[in-house]
């Protein structure tokens, strides 16, 4: 029990303190002028001229349910929901947020069955959302924004937009942020329900609630979740739950990094992969997205952890980069470990997305590459890089942690805004199939549906924003053969705020 009261400690302690303390959190900025208003204006002005700047611009109201227009023929074994969670409110009283990262989450469903597609989309209703709301604007400076006279932010939960992803878990949905707590939503009418508290009905009770818990959990196929979350301090939760969401175990460890930002982890069959970024926060910028700066010359650390003990057992050392997302990881029967990552050469992106919420879209940036990486169990590493853009990796779920042939992501060939294509790689032959939607369509992450789990077949979803018309489609594609082009599309009679990541869930 010692031990046990030990972890609560560790785990309610530093990481609040670090959550509380951490600059980008502070209450009540002092600031000269009003960067929010400037930004909307400098927006607005360059949205005339850019259309494409369209998947940023936001929305101030749900989406009620609609039936969607069909094109080509929607498969009759491809029943469920498919759901897909993102920033939908960037501005509010002539204000707008300078980084992507910071709107208020709002999940969309694409419900297929009957030979039908139906959508909706709502906001999730956070505690910070129904506050501004009502005030009619903003309240709360964000991890970027800097608001005048912001409320006191007293933990990560205060701001918490639960924007990133979506997950089924138990019936319900979980809409994940990354610096706080996950909130649970109804899986039909996609209603807000309130915050998970992770350690409910555990030796833990309160002291997990408010932790980072990340936008990236890995699911085993039995529906066991893994998840960890990152705190300023270093310190970063492991956690480990039941399909059901019920914790069976966490911990905590000093990672020592602290540059700002992990976004993604993997796991293979025995083994939790933690890749540190070449990273450090430069404190004297304000804004934490902002302060975030590449270091070329800092290698990426890998950390391995048993899955048994939730303890650092190996660390290795990669060239210095930047990553958001993983594909997957698997080790063999030598104890050697192999994963993927979407690789950026730097940092660019992440301010870049800061550019694109004041209408800049011809900043350079660094395009992200698919490498593939070995940890030797002598402790040596070897990496190989396959041609083409690269990002939001997927594979089949049913293979997360285990060998994975296919490997699934987006990819850009005409358009320097944006992703505007979809590929599978075969990763034995690093052969591509590949299919572009062109210059006119903002293209996000897309999902495999495999209801027969033998990653031989299955469907490739995902949405898309057609530029010239205004309007978001949903594409289904059959997932070994992209290139083919999708066999159907249900379209919108609008545009949706572009988002992030998604799942399905089949009926």
């Amino acid at each position: 029990m010692e031990r046990r009261q030990l972890l609560k400690g560790m785990l309610a302690a530093p990481l609040a303190h670090a959550a509380i303390s951490n600059p980008c959190l502070a209450s009540n900025f002092l600031a000269t002028e009003d960067i929010m208003t400037i930004n909307q204006k400098r927006f607005t002005a360059a949205l005339e001229k850019r259309p494409e700047l369209i998947g940023v611009v936001g929305v101030d109201s749900n989406y009620r349910p609609q039936k969607l227009l069909l094109e080509g023929k929607l498969p009759a074994d491809l029943t469920g929901s498919f759901y897909r969670n993102g920033p939908g409110l960037h501005q509010r009283a002539g204000q707008r947020y300078t980084h992507l990262f910071e709107g208020d989450g709002m999940v969309h469903q694409f419900h297929i069955g009957n030979g039908t597609v139906h959508h909706q989309g709502k906001f999730i209703r956070t505690d910070k959302f129904k506050q501004e709301e009502k005030a009619g604007k903003f309240l709360y400076s964000g991890p970027d924004s800097k608001l005048q006279n912001s409320q006191s932010i007293a933990n990560p939960d205060s701001i918490n937009t639960a924007n990133t992803n979506v997950i089924p878990v138990n019936g319900e949905l979980w809409a994940l942020w990354e610096a706080g707590s996950a909130t649970a939503l109804n899986s039909q009418s996609l209603d807000t329900l309130g915050r998970v508290n992770i350690g409910k009905n555990t030796q833990y009770e309160q002291s997990l609630k408010g932790l980072p818990f990340s936008a990236h959990p890995k699911l085993e196929k039995d529906g066991t979740i893994w998840n960890f979350g990152y705190a300023q301090s270093g310190h970063i939760v492991l956690y480990h739950l039941s399909s059901a969401g019920a914790l069976k175990n966490v911990a905590l460890i000093n990672s020592g990094f602290k540059g700002g930002m992990v976004h993604d982890f993997l796991i293979t069959k025995n083994h939790i992969l933690l890749v540190l970024p070449s990273l450090k926060r430069d404190l004297s910028t304000e804004g934490l997205f902002s302060s975030i700066q590449f270091h070329p010359q800092q290698p990426m650390e890998v950390l391995v952890i048993s899955k048994n003990t939730l303890k650092i057992t190996k660390r290795y050392e990669l060239d210095p980069g930047f990553v958001f997302h993983f594909g997957n990881a698997w080790e063999d029967q030598q104890e050697n470990i192999h994963f993927d990552m979407s690789l950026y050469p730097n940092s660019t992106v992440l301010h870049h997305m800061a550019s694109m919420m004041r209408g800049e879209v011809n900043i350079p940036v660094s395009p992200a590459q698919t490498v593939l990486f070995s940890l030797m169990s002598n402790g040596k590493t070897k990496s190989h890089k396959i041609d083409g853009i690269s990002e939001f990796p997927r594979v089949y779920s049913h293979l997360t942690g285990y060998r994975n042939r296919d490997l699934f992501t987006l990819s850009s060939v005409e358009s320097d805004v944006w992703s505007d294509s979809v590929r599978r790689i075969n990763l034995d032959t690093d052969s591509q199939d590949l299919y572009t939607y062109g210059k006119d369509f903002l293209v996000e992450e897309h999902v495999l549906v495999d209801q027969n789990q033998n990653a031989k077949g299955g469907y490739l979803i995902g949405t898309a924003l057609h530029i010239p018309s205004k309007r978001t489609c949903l594409n289904i594609f059959r997932a070994q053969h992209v290139a083919d082009g999708p066999i159907c599309r249900a379209w919108l009679n609008n545009a949706i705020p572009l988002g992030f990541h998604g799942n399905f869930l089949p009926s």
